[in-house]
């Protein structure tokens, strides 16, 4: 089953289709201090959830139980641990075409694609060879989630936060307003 998704990264809510257009999951993302994504099914109940952990990993929770643990090793690598199996991203995740196998056999094959209309947007087609949809959905966003922040990217609060504390600090205007104070 080939399964689509299309916008700009880190949206708050992004569709899900099936290869006929056909709504099945959608993600949010709940964007803070700790970034976590969530999966459902259309217009219904969360079936996974994506958290981020120390080390750059995201934890990858389906119903509730822990299905891996994402991490990136190395320039183009990623492992994904899971409780009854190891996963591996085979290919290459920064060109976008890259599979996710166990044991060396592909369960995923992954294609990303940016369109350069006025707005730049990405699609990411997932085809899911064998293995269950929400997990596989799921630890292909861990992995796009994790190229997306090591690109430089990510959302980042304290710098935010810092920037901020640094506008509205009325120290720095009057610095501002008379240089030799």
């Amino acid at each position: 089953m080939r399964y689509a998704m299309s916008g700009n990264w880190w949206p708050e809510r992004l569709t899900v289709s099936d290869d006929a257009g056909t709504p099945r999951f959608e993600v949010r993302n709940n964007p803070g201090f700790a970034t976590m994504l969530s999966l459902s099914v259309a217009g219904g109940e969360q079936v996974a959830t994506l958290r981020r952990r120390r080390g750059g990993r995201f934890q990858v929770l389906v119903g509730g139980k822990q299905a891996g643990l994402v991490r990136r090793r190395g320039a183009d690598g990623y492992d994904i641990k899971g409780a009854l199996w190891s996963l591996a991203a085979a290919g290459s995740v920064p060109d976008g075409r890259y599979s996710i196998t166990c044991n060396g056999l592909p369960m995923a094959r992954v294609s990303r694609q940016i369109t350069d209309d006025v707005r730049p947007m990405q699609t990411i087609s997932v085809d899911i060879v064998d293995g269950d949809p929400e997990t596989l959905l799921a630890t292909v966003l861990a992995i796009e989630a994790m190229r997306y922040e090591h690109a430089g990217t990510g959302f980042n609060p304290r710098a935010l936060l810092e920037l901020l504390g640094h506008v509205l600090n009325p120290l720095n205007w009057l610095r501002l307003l008379n240089p030799f104070w």
